[in-house]
């Protein structure tokens, strides 16, 4: 039968990821859009310590202030209509207190030194090598908060920039972290503002730095989720409602063949038991007090605890958890 589509190839990877090796995930949102699909199959993970990063420079700087445990001061963060900011993170860490809002900036860098430190996998997504320049610090920002748009420069990287940022990252990478396995990716979200040409400007910037770093950098690894959803995903059926982001479905396809390429196959077996126990702590009974309903519950608390003993390091006590408190609310 004619496969009525173009199908692209993914790379045959040499790391097996499992349920005993960690993995860090930073960049733009294909990296919340995987980085969820591991959490909820009760992978080890740590997602965007900084929140959602779009350009390849604010990744880098990321990666170089938690490998330097570059905790923040009063300095770093500026205020703005009453709200104190940081120009490294996203908006999610921006607060009316300041003293709060250098609080979680810094255990984030605490912890994301730690996980960075023992991750077994880096997956790096680069979403636009379009950049804002704060004039006034003449730094590079990951967020512009809303701030004017005056205040800031606006422009495209240099493929070399990229380049020569990434090497010295690189290096610095491999001495932190020596069995660092390293995954490369571009958001296959379109940046739809800047317009179509300026998207695929920016898009194939990103492309040509990717390869040339992997040409001299050859253990490093390239996941296509780009080339998967222009060339493999083209009916809008895949995309979300602004027609931009990848819909539910899309996410589930790019998902399966990232789990294809670097999942352990006989992994797939556990995670399958996981997303059994997930998906019952999440049912919503029709008659909550019924005998049926706390015999279902007893089973389920009994199920997990098995599969907590037998895989200790599967972390599901929130789901257990959840079995118990509903328990002891329909008795």
């Amino acid at each position: 039968m004619t496969d009525f589509r173009t199908t692209v190839e993914t790379e045959a990877s040499s790391f097996d990821l499992t349920y005993k090796k960690k993995t860090m995930l930073v960049g733009s949102c294909f990296t919340d859009n995987i980085g969820n699909m591991l959490q909820y199959y009760k992978f080890p993970v740590k997602i965007n310590p900084f929140g959602v990063m779009y350009n390849p420079l604010s990744v880098a700087r990321v990666l170089d202030i938690l490998m330097n445990r570059s905790l923040f001061t009063e300095e770093d963060l500026h205020q703005h209509n009453h709200t104190w900011l940081s120009f490294y993170h996203d908006t999610s860490f921006s607060g009316e207190e300041k003293a709060q809002v250098l609080k979680t900036i810094n255990k984030q860098i605490n912890e994301g030194f730690e996980w960075l430190l023992s991750t077994n996998m880096l997956i790096l997504t680069f979403g636009t090598a379009r950049v804002y320049q704060h004039r006034e610090t003449e730094n590079i920002v990951s967020n512009c908060h809303k701030i004017p748009a005056g205040e800031f420069k606006r422009y495209l990287l240099e493929v070399d920039a990229i380049v020569e940022e990434y090497r010295s990252l690189l290096e610095n990478l491999k001495q932190f972290n020596p069995g660092l396995h390293i995954v490369l990716t571009i958001s296959p979200v379109r940046h739809w503002k800047d317009g179509a040409v300026k998207n695929q400007q920016s898009k194939a910037a990103l492309i040509l730095a990717v390869q040339k770093l992997r040409e001299q950098f050859p253990e490093i690894e390239y996941f296509p989720s780009y080339e998967i959803m222009m060339d493999e995903l083209r009916d809008y059926r895949f995309y979300a409602e602004d027609m931009i982001h990848p819909g539910k479905t899309g996410i589930r396809y790019l998902w399966e063949r990232f789990a294809d390429t670097y999942i352990k196959k006989s992994t797939f077996k556990i995670m399958s038991r996981v997303e059994e126990i997930v998906k019952a702590s999440r049912h919503r009974p029709f008659k909550p007090r019924s005998l049926e309903y706390q015999n279902f519950l007893k089973k389920q608390i009994e199920k997990t605890e098995q599969f907590m003993y037998k895989h200790p390091h599967i972390n599901l006590q929130d789901e257990l958890n959840q079995f118990i408190s509903r328990l002891e609310g329909s008795e």
